[in-house]
């Protein structure tokens, strides 16, 4: 008896930390995301566009090209595609 009242009033203890230990990892998820974003973006042959909302549309579009690989919406991307650079031989 006296285990099932100290387990009830524990739960509280673990949600409380469950939450805070999430909330700690999506804080670090999104700060890899965003340092990882302009390399990625290059290495795709992108440019970053300078609006937040042009971003989120251009990365919208990525993250579609496995689904609509060779599709005719894929030429929408065209705006962001970086200018390509010229190697000296």
């Amino acid at each position: 008896m006296s285990t099932l009242v100290v387990l009830t009033v524990l739960v509280p203890v673990w949600y409380r930390s469950a939450v805070t230990a999430t909330d700690e990892w999506a804080a670090a998820v999104r700060a890899l995301v965003n340092t990882g974003r302009k390399p990625l973006a290059a290495s795709l042959g992108l440019a970053l566009p300078q609006t937040l909302a042009a971003e989120r549309d251009m990365w919208t579009m990525v993250s579609r090209l496995s689904r609509i690989s060779y599709h005719e919406r894929a030429a929408a991307l065209d705006p962001y595609r970086a200018e390509p650079t010229t190697d000296p031989v």
